[in-house]
């Protein structure tokens, strides 16, 4: 009795202060419904041929896709507008900024109490090498990581710079992470690193072509410059790359691209203090399961890039049909996954031996190529997409070839993203030491492993979904931390 009391003397005091800061003491009523409308139209359904349960998939998915997107995402949001910036605004090499967004109204994201952010718009290059604007955000901490060791920055109140590099969070516009309410990765890393007083560097990524690694590395070191290049005093220069997935192939493709004899990032190679990588594919058509779902990823703008592809190559008729209303739609991996199947319907039985295979591993798988160390690898044990096996295969020739300061972890009885929660002391840890100029564990390639602390079938396997969303101050009663 006691204890209920209590709780509603707390309740009692929150909702004085909700209404003494000028909100409404009637709590409205919060929609449970999407912020969003859209629904497929019937010359759509009849293109892809859709069944009635594969349109109702698709319309939950993009509406709830489309109400995670703060300000109405980029087609409505005026700062990705540069189409009217005058001609002496454009840069004429990379790494330069367009637009800059010095402070970004949080109150349309749900970044974390005590960080604020900023966003640019910078120029960087595609893979064929075209001068190309491309969008990052910056999310900052409230206080910086302070180190005994003496960093390499301008200012003493610099904070140290991560540059994060995102997993698969779309294909257009609409999956930048930086228009996305919780920054896509939420509480996974981006989240995690800037309450631990990191300063995240954050790409959406404009190279050409899906899983292009080195135009995504070259993507993230382009927005490094262009973000030191903006705050020159609030951003140090040295800097760690953390990335997963495909964001891990493009931190490991970073690597490379700094480890080559001549490559054009000088000035920012210098502050390159390390790399991490989780998850990262190194075998492109080597993924599953939905292999579907990767040749229409890859194959919808490979013709870009080698004007000889058709898309048909790979995919059937109806294959070719879905993927054009997965553009029409700009339709995120979760509405692929509902319109690319079944597999043996929409993947020519063939698409294996044709040349664009071999042309296109040639840039998307990774390993085997010099690199700049240290690089620390971490990789799930029961990782359904990114197989254990080929990316010990790949680490292996790589410090057989190559050899470098490279740690393999693996994680017993993880998947593919829980790798980065159940690793997650050991790159913070990792991270910090590089700051700290600290020596590793050990010089040269070494494997690890990490096992976990309970049994295994104790843990939680999988995220459940991102946060609902409950912005409007009306709204006071959903957010018991507002007052």
């Amino acid at each position: 009795m006691k204890q209920y009391l209590q709780q509603l003397a707390i309740l009692a005091f929150g909702i004085k202060l909700a209404t003494g800061q000028g909100t409404t003491s009637t709590p409205a009523i919060h929609s449970t419904g999407w912020n969003s409308t859209f629904e497929l139209n019937s010359e759509q359904v009849k293109a892809g041929n859709l069944t009635n349960d594969s349109v109702a998939m698709i319309n939950t998915i993009v509406n709830f896709d489309r109400t995670q997107l703060a300000n109405g995402g980029p087609h409505q949001d005026d700062f990705y507008n540069v189409q009217n910036l005058p001609q002496n605004a454009w840069p004429t090499e990379p790494g330069r900024t367009i637009k800059l967004q010095k402070f970004t109204d949080p109150s349309a994201f749900s970044i974390p109490v005590g960080t604020a952010m900023s966003r640019i718009v910078y120029s960087t290059t595609n893979a064929n090498g075209t001068l190309i604007p491309a969008s990052a955000y910056i999310l900052w901490p409230y206080h910086a990581k302070s180190f005994k060791e003496k960093r390499n920055n301008s200012s003493a109140s610099s904070a140290p710079v991560v540059l994060w590099t995102h997993g698969t969070s779309g294909f257009y516009a609409d999956g930048a992470p930086s228009t996305h309410r919780g920054l896509f990765y939420e509480n996974f890393a981006p989240f995690t690193l800037a309450e631990a007083g990191y300063a995240v560097v954050a790409p959406d990524y404009a190279g050409l072509g899906y899983l292009v690694a080195e135009a995504g590395a070259g993507d993230a070191l382009n927005a490094l410059r262009a973000a030191q290049e903006s705050f020159p005093r609030q951003l140090t220069n040295d800097y760690v790359v953390l990335g997963h997935s495909q964001g891990g192939a493009v931190a490991w493709a970073l690597s490379e691209t700094l480890g080559k004899k001549d490559h054009d990032f000088s000035d920012v190679a210098k502050g390159h203090r390390g790399t991490v990588t989780l998850a990262p594919p190194t075998d492109i058509f080597g993924l599953s399961p939905g292999i579907a779902n990767f040749l229409s990823w890859i194959g919808k703008d490979l013709d870009k890039i080698f004007p000889m592809f058709n898309l048909s190559d790979w995919l059937t008729p109806l294959g070719v049909k879905r993927t054009e209303l997965a553009n029409q739609l700009e339709g995120s991996q979760m509405v692929s996954s509902v319109l690319l199947v079944p597999e043996e319907e929409i993947v020519q039985p063939d698409w294996k031996k044709t040349w664009a295979v071999k042309a296109f591993e040639s840039l998307g798988n990774r390993g085997n190529r010099p690199f700049k160390g240290p690089l620390l690898i971490l990789q799930g044990m029961e990782d359904p997409y990114v197989k254990y096996n080929a990316t010990l295969s790949a680490v292996t020739k790589t410090c057989q070839n190559h050899p470098n300061d490279l740690e393999f972890l693996t994680i017993s009885n993880t998947n593919h993203f829980g790798v980065i929660n159940a690793g997650k002391q050991t790159w913070l840890k990792w991270i910090e030491d590089r700051f700290s100029h600290k020596p590793l564990a050990r010089n040269g390639f070494f494997k690890s492993q990490l096992d976990s602390l309970l049994p295994q079938e104790n843990y939680r396997k999988t995220q459940k979904s991102f946060s609902l969303w409950a912005g409007k101050p009306e709204w006071w009663y959903e957010l018991y931390t507002a007052a």
